[in-house]
């Protein structure tokens, strides 16, 4: 794992670049353009740390980097067990690797500029210009898909066996995520889907109200701080974020280039989510109709496409619904999920097991300790 870490880390280094207007100096110094210098937990990590020891940016936010690629899968290991996807342990310390691959579809691989797709030269068609233009190089990107896949599994452990501490323990990591990006706006709508008729409707108002509250206290003044860092690209509605919508929707009429994007997004494994999507469990419902999709609506209008890395924070949440997926259409194999399980509101548990049982199934183990828990309905 370490290994692996190491050298996603190198590769993302030196295959990518800062923007121009963000780099790593920039950042550390506090002088970038807006929006991108309010997201400062790493920079502030990193000037924290030059305060002490005489290191220089690359190296301390590769540093950071290769934690972040170890928390990624120490999580994503996390989350297999909470679904109890695999045959033992072993089978997910390998899957939780898996969620590499994806990830550097979204950092690392280039974009494949298509100048021209085809070309015809005496009489022969071929294809035309094609070149890869590499990605920028943004510090708080892989530490956003951490974070959120970390409040995901906060949440989803909550309605599972409902705590305190585990509800604590979200809206501190909520709050450090939100110093880190404010895409964290996007969970409220996963966490009202997700409990919404799990808990009484005064407190899940009392809860959304409480982190909209973290929310501005946090991202207020730090667009106040740095408001004078002026984006010259900014041209949406007055703000420092850019407008890219109909750039977008221009390369994606393309079909060459649609296709390629199709299939780069998220290894494709958005692929199986929308063809087997009766077998997903709604807790992952709520985590990609609650924040994914609002996610990947605001990444089209003020990302450029080009750049995958602003689906980034959705890239866990659909490698675990694939995963997830693709393990219960295995264990149900030909039978299809009933009536119940298919229009299961997103307030109550999904049972992926049909209702008429082989007699066989009531040999099997009974589920312990981690395994029992996803199991066990929720108070």
């Amino acid at each position: 794992m370490t290994t692996i870490s190491i050298f996603l880390t190198c590769l993302h280094l030196t295959t990518t670049h800062p923007f121009e207007l963000v780099t790593f100096e920039r950042l550390v110094n506090f002088n970038a353009v807006e929006p991108f210098q309010h997201r400062v937990l790493l920079p502030a990590i990193v000037a924290g740390i030059q305060h002490f020891l005489p290191l220089g940016e690359k190296l301390l936010f590769g540093m950071l980097e290769v934690f972040g690629w170890i928390a990624l899968i120490v999580l994503s290991h996390r989350a297999l067990v909470m679904f109890n996807i695999g045959r033992d342990d072993l089978m997910r310390r390998v899957l939780a690797i898996t969620v590499v691959i994806p990830m550097a579809m979204h950092l690392i691989a280039p974009d494949l500029q298509l100048a021209s797709a085809f070309v015809a030269e005496d009489q022969r068609l071929d294809l035309g210009t094609w070149h890869p233009v590499p990605l920028f190089y943004y510090v708080y990107d892989l530490p956003a898909a951490v974070f959120t896949l970390g409040m995901g599994l906060l949440l989803i452990g909550h309605v599972q066996a409902p705590r305190r501490g585990l509800m604590l323990a979200y809206l501190l990591v909520f709050a450090l995520a939100t110093v880190n990006r404010e895409t964290t706006v996007f969970m409220l709508g996963f966490f009202a889907l997700l409990f919404a008729g799990r808990m009484p409707w005064s407190r899940l108002a009392l809860l959304l109200g409480i982190q909209l509250l973290i929310f501005v206290t946090i991202q207020w003044p730090l667009n106040w701080l740095f408001a004078d860092q002026v984006n010259p690209n900014a041209q949406l509605a007055g703000t420092q974020y850019e407008n890219h919508l109909w750039e977008n929707l221009g390369l994606l009429t393309s079909p060459l280039y649609l296709i390629i994007f199709v299939a780069r997004f998220a290894a494709g494994l958005h692929l199986p989510v929308l063809m087997w999507h009766r077998w997903l469990d709604v807790r992952l419902v709520a985590a990609l109709i609650g924040f994914s999709l609002p996610l990947i609506g605001f990444a089209l209008l003020a990302g450029r496409v080009q750049e995958q890395r602003i689906f980034i924070e959705t890239v866990p949440l659909i490698w675990l619904a694939a995963l997830q997926v693709i393990a219960a259409r295995s264990e149900a194999g030909d039978r299809r999920p009933n009536a119940a399980t298919a229009t299961a509101p997103l307030g109550t548990r999904q049972t992926l097991v049909p209702e008429a049982e082989p007699a066989t199934m009531s040999s099997r183990r009974k589920p312990t300790g981690a395994e029992g828990a996803c199991n066990r309905q929720p108070d």
